[in-house]
């Protein structure tokens, strides 16, 4: 009988290649034992190179379970591999805390930055941008010409709330259609098990989900949820049946 993996530490993250400087600044922003959620979402290829791993990721978690540090930690683990990283927020307000949470891993020698415009994407190696911003920064060239490699979105269910809610699906979008230019990988973090799940279904994701999470009743996802769902779903599959069959240019990432 074959024996289940044995639970991971903070120090063996050193065997998914992330350098001992990335943990000690994670140490600094409170991680000390890995809790479930977080070695799930290791073990789900959160650490993985896009390029290798091309497959989305749902995490999906209530507070406490530890999904935003170990994603924070995954971001800049990829940004000091090479990769362009952009973590997107609901609002300016909530960016602006991201960053801040973000410090320790600046110190070390990571250009972290707000993002104010498109332009700012070659200048910095992990970008953090309100909703607003990130969506302009998608639909312009900067992604492919700064070689993107990794998309995060915190808090999809204050995202999918908020007034502008056509916005998000459009931005996920995107992602896909982007995906035909880089080997690009989307992360996305909720406390809501239905819209997790419900979206994880609809961009053939993984969905990692914290099991002291209760599911939550499938009537209370709101009515802008449920548009902004059928929307996405409608987007992907006109975009399936619309692009021919064409091998995919891969770009390499920018060396560091």
């Amino acid at each position: 009988m074959a024996c289940p993996p044995r639970s991971l530490s903070a120090e063996d993250l050193v065997a998914f290649d992330v350098v001992p400087s990335l943990l000690a600044a994670a140490r600094t922003s409170g991680l000390r034992e890995l809790r479930p959620l977080q070695e799930q979402a290791i073990r789900a290829g959160l650490l993985t190179s896009a390029s290798l791993a091309t497959d989305d990721l749902l995490v999906v978690g209530g507070a406490g379970s530890g999904k935003r540090s170990i994603c924070e930690l995954a971001s800049a683990h990829h940004a000091h591999s090479g990769q362009r990283v952009l973590l997107i927020t609901h609002d300016r307000e909530s960016a602006e805390h991201c960053l801040a949470r973000l410090q320790p891993y600046q110190q070390i020698g990571l250009r972290c930055g707000l993002l104010e415009t498109p332009r700012e994407l070659g200048q910095l190696d992990l970008s953090v941008a309100p909703l607003e911003t990130a969506a302009l920064l998608l639909a312009s060239g900067e992604p492919v010409r700064c070689g993107l490699g990794l998309v995060i979105i915190e808090d999809l269910e204050l995202v999918a709330d908020e007034a502008d809610s056509e916005l998000w699906p459009l931005l996920l979008l995107r992602c896909q259609a982007l995906k035909a230019e880089l080997p690009l990988r989307m992360v996305a973090l909720c406390a809501d098990v239905a819209l997790g799940e419900k979206l994880g279904q609809v961009l053939h994701a993984a969905v990692v989900r914290d099991v002291q999470v209760a599911p939550t009743e499938p009537d209370t996802a709101s009515l802008l949820r449920a548009r902004a769902l059928h929307q996405l779903r409608g987007g992907l599959l006109a975009r399936r049946l619309s692009v021919p069959s064409v091998p995919v240019a891969i770009h390499a990432v920018r060396p560091r």
